[in-house]
């Protein structure tokens, strides 16, 4: 289907687009250079996005969506059902939509979104075919529908008032703005998580270089956090935990260096162009590394890694994870130039770095197999 051929169909150019998506913050993250393409080609008087608020307070404004809409709402419920019936004031507010985009196959969904008077409802697949990255796939479903677009960077904007708010809470701390560390021992799996002794092990190193240590704890997080504390006992540091995420955004955006595993808030570090290391185990970093021109990622040596998600589940044992040692972190740090040296840090056996590869874009390194 061509562009025109879609306008005409949908007729988008200069309407409402509704776009649909109700997957986990890292999921919603990659998916926002092609809403941003979407907004950009078609032109539309308005952009609603409907998914979870927790969410998509992030991208509630230029140059996402024009309002969000809560996809938890009790009366959203019918939505998700065959054959129910849909309330009428539902039925009212989304039939003022002319086109929906839905990024996920949810068949149901997109049938009762017609029912309700969208005319045109896509959907679009949650994953690729092949091994690319998750925002080249979004892309190239888009291009498909004949809405092709040159990526954009993906950028997100704090609100401007929880910017200063969250610095000011810093110089509260008597803490300077350019020696913060961000680390995020969670995931949304913990078998997609790095040893909590050794990030323990990394903080106390990096504090010892004077860098103030932020720890972040989401919902999932209280049992690896509370490990990695236990480990801190005597250094600095500040714990901020189920933070909202337009505040947590903005405390990230003031961090000079952020480390987390596979997961949505590495993906957020990114997205706010803060220079930060992603370490891989399972997972596959082709495929989910965030992007921004000071993102790298670290993989750990396995000969199964990556794996895929029903091995993930099934594995006894991360050998993938626990084979980055806290020397590899710390001596990617600073090839990187993240840190100054590593005279003053422990861990100075020297270590190969090898195997530097790049994929569209994305910077990246893998620890070379035993």
């Amino acid at each position: 289907m061509s562009r025109e051929e879609l306008r005409n169909t949908a007729g988008v150019l200069g309407s409402r687009i509704l776009v649909c998506h109700q997957g986990a913050l890292g999921d919603l993250i990659v998916t926002l250079p092609a809403i941003k393409a979407l907004r950009d080609a078609l032109k539309p008087a308005r952009l609603e996005m409907m998914g979870h608020p927790w969410t998509l307070a992030l991208v509630s404004g230029h140059p996402y969506a024009d309002a969000v809409m809560d996809i938890n709402r009790a009366d959203m419920a019918p939505l998700f059902q065959d054959h129910a019936s849909l309330p009428a004031a539902i039925k009212g507010y989304l039939g003022q939509f002319d086109v929906a985009f839905c990024f996920a196959r949810s068949e149901t969904l997109a049938h009762n979104l017609c029912r309700a008077g969208i005319s045109q409802t896509f959907t679009l697949p949650s994953f690729p075919d092949k091994r690319m990255h998750m925002i080249d796939h979004h892309l190239l479903s888009l291009k498909a529908l004949g809405i092709a677009a040159s990526p954009t960077p993906l950028m997100i904007f704090p609100p401007k008032g929880s910017q200063e708010e969250a610095k000011a809470f810093f110089l509260r701390k008597g803490w300077d703005l350019d020696a913060i560390v961000a680390l995020h021992p969670g995931a949304g799996s913990r078998k997609k998580a790095w040893p909590a002794s050794r990030f323990a092990a990394l903080a106390r190193a990096l504090a010892r270089q004077s860098r103030k240590i932020l720890i972040i704890q989401g919902p999932a997080d209280e049992a690896i956090v509370g490990e990695v504390l236990k480990g801190l006992v005597g250094i600095p540091y500040l714990l901020v935990r189920d933070t909202p995420i337009t505040e947590l955004a903005a405390l990230l955006s003031l961090a000079s260096l952020f480390i987390g595993n596979d997961s949505g808030v590495s993906h957020l570090a990114a997205a706010l162009k803060r220079p930060i290391i992603t370490l891989f185990g399972p997972t596959d970093p082709v495929c989910w590394a965030p992007r921004n021109e000071r993102a790298f990622w670290l993989q750990g040596r396995a000969a199964c890694a990556p794996c895929e998600r029903e091995r993930q589940h099934s594995c006894q044992q991360q050998q993938c994870l626990d084979s980055i040692e806290v020397e590899h972190v710390i001596a990617f740090l600073a090839e990187k130039g993240m840190i100054l040296n590593t005279a003053p840090l422990p861990y100075e056996r020297p270590i190969a770095i090898e195997n530097h590869v790049h994929h569209a874009g994305e910077k990246g390194h893998s620890l070379p197999l035993p």
